[in-house]
């Protein structure tokens, strides 16, 4: 089997894990008056801890987003008493939203343990093979730079029970392959919402600025700041024709193409750690552990 193919595999086992504890995380938001977002951004504090959160951080893998709409974000945990701001546009986690978000997290993680279809001895080694790419990843030399892999390792449970161990670990390879797509195009100097109205225009997801706009209105970006990345794309010759129909050019669909060959080749790159039996070992155990989350969830 492919990498690709087991790489599939992890993010459909992933999946078919979040049904277990999401009811926790929805019960945390209700009764704090947060939304799933929220959450996410919390558990970042973690990660970034001791230094603060900011926008000018998340911006490191989540370029795409204006600063003002984290701020925005930020500023309302800190009203809610999660965050305190240390200085313009720095935060930490209060005493309180520390202990709090603490606390989501081990119940999710007790909950895990207990969802785990797997046997002790399977569910351990799938945490180990799972452990050996993250250990190779953060071995790597750059490309790509390791900034979400290591924040996501300062989250990581101790090895018993394995299943949230195997979780996180999955999220560490999440980051990696967040590390290994911004190493992919970053050096080539587009802006962030050049690279991503070029990947909508791409997937054929959008055909004009003003569908642009729709899907990317959770960016907190005006109008302008996509026609300009239209301009931009126009002038690399990657795109041509006007706001109301812009289509890739041969160049542009080379080159996005490129962006995503490059990305799989940084992040795949450490997967030699595992031998070809180690990955067949690997495969199988996801799909046993796919397949059990959904029979037993009945």
């Amino acid at each position: 089997m492919e990498n690709k193919q087991i790489w599939g595999l992890i993010q459909d086992s992933y999946r078919e894990l979040v049904p277990a504890y999401l009811p926790l995380f929805d019960r945390f938001c209700s009764e704090n008056s947060l939304d799933r977002t929220a959450v996410g951004w919390l558990l970042a504090a973690l990660t970034f801890e001791p230094d603060t959160i900011s926008p000018a951080r998340l911006q490191v893998r989540g370029p795409y987003t204006a600063a003002a709409w984290y701020l925005a974000q930020l500023s309302a945990l800190a009203e809610n008493g999660f965050l305190v701001e240390a200085a313009p546009g720095e935060f930490h986690l209060t005493k309180s939203g520390r202990s709090r978000i603490l606390q989501l997290v081990q119940k999710v993680r007790s909950t895990m343990a207990d969802a785990d279809p797997l046997s002790l001895v399977s569910s351990t080694r799938l945490s180990a093979l799972l452990d050996a790419l993250v250990q190779a990843s953060l071995q790597t030399p750059p490309p790509p730079d390791r900034w979400s892999i290591e924040l996501a390792c300062k989250l990581m449970p101790g090895i018993s029970p394995p299943l949230p161990y195997a979780e996180q670990a999955i999220s560490c390879l999440n980051g990696y392959r967040d590390d290994a797509h911004l190493a992919a195009w970053q050096p080539d100097g587009i802006s962030a919402p050049a690279l991503e109205t070029l990947t909508l225009l791409w997937r054929a997801a959008a055909d004009s600025l003003e569908a642009l706009m729709e899907q990317l209105k959770g960016r907190g970006h005006p109008a302008q700041v996509y026609s300009d990345a239209l301009q931009e794309l126009r002038e690399r010759r990657l795109i041509a024709g006007p706001d109301t129909r812009p289509e890739l050019t041969p160049a542009g669909e080379t080159y996005r193409r490129k962006v995503e060959i490059n990305t799989d080749r940084y992040f795949f790159s450490p997967w030699g750690a595992l031998d070809p039996d180690e990955m067949h070992e690997l495969a199988g155990l996801l799909t046993q552990l796919k397949e059990g989350l959904v029979s037993k969830r009945g």
